[in-house]
């Protein structure tokens, strides 16, 4: 199935596994996400709510890469949201509300998008460009403010160089990493011994041949 398919199939396991590589502003990204729902008196967590979650907090990375709190108000109606956030409470406050499909995509996306970016910490601009990877009421209002997704992935390169992540691979972080590199780059390397192996076994007659 895959890394994005165990994610958005609802697998619970899958999502803690990944969970645990959030930053602080992702998570507060996401508890922003779950109480606008709530306060909508809404039954799951929708992708524009992950984006309104992501335009709470100024300074984010995400913040400074799409420009979010500048553009709150117009990405709001865009994707279809209320002003402001609603105010009203009622028997649901507090229970547990689940991401929607689309939600659950964009932070399976997400994951992805660290990877590309070989990070283990996945941060607020990668919920970003997770909403970004495919056609939704969110991605549609930052399309809108001439948000693309490569734009996000040079401005997200670009925010790192000038702020640099505040949490610090970690042990686990490391192996991670390592691990990525090698499954990766395992591939590259053993086509290349096996082409040689190949090309001596190929030359081997001739330089006898030469020598004789």
């Amino acid at each position: 199935m895959g890394k994005l398919g165990e994610l958005v199939s609802g697998g619970s396991s899958s999502e803690q596994s990944f969970a645990e590589r959030y930053t602080e502003p992702t998570l507060l990204a996401l508890e922003f996400a779950r109480e606008e729902a709530q306060a909508r008196g809404a039954t799951e967590i929708s992708v524009a709510d992950l984006l309104a979650g992501l335009m709470m907090e100024e300074g984010s990375r995400a913040d400074r890469v799409g420009k979010l709190k500048a553009n709150a108000f117009y990405l709001r109606w865009l994707a279809e949201l209320p002003a402001l956030p609603a105010l009203r409470h009622d028997e649901r406050a507090g229970a547990s509300i689940e991401p929607d499909f689309e939600t659950r995509r964009a932070l399976a996306f997400a994951v992805l998008e660290a990877d590309r970016d070989w990070e283990y910490w996945i941060d607020s601009d990668h919920l970003l460009r997770g909403i970004l990877r495919f056609p939704n009421k969110a991605d549609f209002a930052l399309l809108k403010t001439e948000l693309s997704l490569e734009g996000a992935r040079v401005a997200s390169r670009k925010d790192r160089e000038q702020f640099l992540p505040e949490q610090n691979p970690n042990l686990k972080a490391v192996k991670y990493l390592i691990r990525k590199y090698v499954t990766q780059l395992a591939p590259s390397v053993l086509s290349l011994v096996c082409y040689l192996y190949i090309l001596i076994q190929g030359l081997g007659p001739m330089l006898t041949s030469a020598a004789n």
